[in-house]
């Protein structure tokens, strides 16, 4: 990938479409699962892309180019969750509870979504980069720019608060005390 930074920085503006080709799935996942909504995902990610290619001069590429665009898309994605619950507590109804997602249409999964998508920020990102997109916690760590502690505080609290939820749906058990 440093090959292809440097031939884009020598001019070579046509090879961004490696960077693209080879995140794009990824991006677009991650923006997904924090989001819940595809047209947003993909504008997240598509902005993503452009503030990767506009800040490309900042890259350090003596350091792994991935992480790197993750935290950009990490902000993307954040500022643009912000924004959907401005939006929610602004123009929903009283009782909305996060995106709709029918548990009977969607089965068990939906309703797994929806709870992923109610927990806190920070808990969901954690959850979503380790548990769904398979990242270390050293990883996850990195883009979030947190202590690996810390992600491991984030990450418990939302596994807990999703058996909680679950568990109220009748789904999975309770530990035996």
């Amino acid at each position: 990938m440093q090959t292809v930074v440097e031939e884009i920085l020598s001019g070579n503006t046509d090879r961004f479409r490696v960077i693209v080709q080879e995140h794009r799935e990824e991006l677009l996942r991650m923006a997904f699962h924090l989001l819940q909504d595809w047209d947003e995902a993909q504008d997240v990610t598509q902005a993503s892309f452009i503030a990767c290619f506009q800040h490309l001069r900042k890259y350090d590429p003596s350091r792994p180019f991935r992480p790197w665009l993750l935290s950009i898309h990490w902000n993307r994605c954040r500022t643009a969750v912000r924004k959907q619950q401005r939006r929610r507590f602004l123009f929903a109804p009283v009782d909305e509870e996060g995106p709709t997602v029918d548990p009977q249409d969607a089965g068990d999964q939906g309703l797994i979504l929806r709870e992923i998508h109610r927990l806190p920020l920070k808990q969901r990102a954690a959850f979503v980069l380790v548990e769904i997109e398979n990242f270390s916690p050293q990883e996850a760590a990195q883009m979030l720019r947190c202590a690996d502690s810390t992600l491991r505080v984030h990450l418990a609290r939302a596994k807990h608060r999703l058996r909680e939820r679950l568990l109220l749906h009748g789904i999975g058990y309770a530990p035996i005390r």
